[in-house]
């Protein structure tokens, strides 16, 4: 009869050893610092909000306008033509956007840099068609170079309606201020990134 007991208490043991197991774990894993961010935070963010550029409409808008208020926005420079990475780009972007569901506070912008090609109603319908949401904007040569400076993008154009351009989704804050950089090959993590950016923005 005293091995029941016995037993009793090793069983009891070690319920409660696994449970205080588990509840060190969780307590572990909430007081553990946040993973870093993929993307390279700019210690002073420059304001890029500001930048005039042309809607779909052909309206001269902010760059903070055409973001329509969003916590979030998503910056791309390409071109219409670019048979590459700036379809794998924005297709990618849409991605990410659809797996979040969608959600309001976070708006994608392509900027071009062949405004000469890309006009308003050639660059709006290209960027919607990944996802209806999206925006592009274009504008005359000098408008163009003046948001690519503030972005730190650089372009040129090589000929046969080709361009090279930095490739880079920049991340922009609710205020017009560009907080984080995304090379391309760091895209795919902004889906979990998102998360945390519409948090902290």
């Amino acid at each position: 009869m005293a091995s029941v007991p016995r037993t009793l208490r090793f069983a009891t043991l070690a319920v409660l050893l696994v449970l205080a197991g588990a509840g060190a774990y969780l307590l572990g894993t909430r007081l553990a610092p946040a993973p870093e961010l993929a993307g390279t935070a700019l210690q002073n963010p420059p304001a890029v909000g500001d930048a005039v550029l042309l809607d779909p409409s052909g309206r001269e808008v902010t760059l903070l306008e055409a973001a329509d208020g969003a916590r979030v926005t998503l910056v791309f420079f390409g071109f219409t033509r670019c048979p590459d990475v700036c379809p794998i780009t924005l297709a990618r972007l849409a991605k990410v956007y659809r797996d979040l569901g969608e959600p309001d506070d976070v708006q994608v912008v392509m900027i071009t840099v062949d405004p000469e090609h890309d006009t308003p109603d050639v660059v709006g319908p290209y960027a919607a068609a990944f996802h209806p949401s999206f925006v592009g904007l274009s504008g005359s040569n000098a408008q163009v170079a003046v948001a690519a400076r503030s972005f730190y993008v650089g372009y040129a154009d090589v000929g046969g309606g080709q361009f090279t351009h930095t490739e880079v989704v920049a991340v922009v804050d609710r205020d017009g201020r560009l907080r984080y950089v995304y090379g391309n090959d760091k895209v795919p993590r902004l889906e979990v990134d998102l998360e945390r950016l519409r948090r902290v923005l």
